[in-house]
């Protein structure tokens, strides 16, 4: 896993921030051969996480992408809004010295932190437990793109492999 996602991934861990990784990082982290650089998350939305959240994207100088406030994500309502109005599907942070370091917050509610817990896995990595997607809920989500991209496909029938095996 590259430098940039381990950092960002200990210092929301260290700071006990309660996400669940999925995209890309979680397909990696099953055993998908593949190159990703950002890191797809559902972060549990109570205020007091989303408060730890903000605060190390803050010490990573991480920053919203849209014009929107960071804090919105606080409101309910300002995410909805976001979702109805907008279309959003994430909300993205990124470095925008180093635009490697970026990270998406899902904002659909079929892929909420609650939902996501339900069959999510836990990595260790570096003494650090880290939730990720299950793969089932990996390969619907990939699935579900429109139009797929060739790395999904590829995704996809590695992600089916690795669950037959764990069968």
């Amino acid at each position: 896993m590259s430098n940039h996602i381990n950092e960002i991934l200990f210092a929301l861990t260290d700071a006990e921030v309660e996400f669940v990784v999925g995209g890309g990082v979680a397909a990696v982290l099953h055993g998908v051969e593949r190159v990703t650089l950002d890191i797809d998350l559902a972060l549990d939305m109570d205020p007091a996480n989303v408060e730890k959240f903000l605060r190390v994207m803050q010490d990573l100088r991480l920053q919203p992408r849209a014009p929107v406030p960071a804090r919105d994500l606080m409101s309910h309502e300002a995410v909805q809004r976001m979702v109805a109005e907008k279309g959003a599907l994430v909300f993205s942070f990124v470095d925008f010295d180093r635009p490697l370091r970026h990270v998406d917050i899902f904002l659909q509610d079929n892929l909420s932190f609650v939902g996501l817990s339900r069959d999510a896995r836990k990595v260790v990595i570096e003494n650090r437990a880290i939730k990720i997607m299950g793969i089932a809920r990996l390969l619907e989500t990939k699935r579900a793109i429109t139009p797929l991209r060739d790395k999904d496909l590829i995704d996809i029938k590695q992600l089916e492999k690795l669950q037959s095996q764990s069968e």
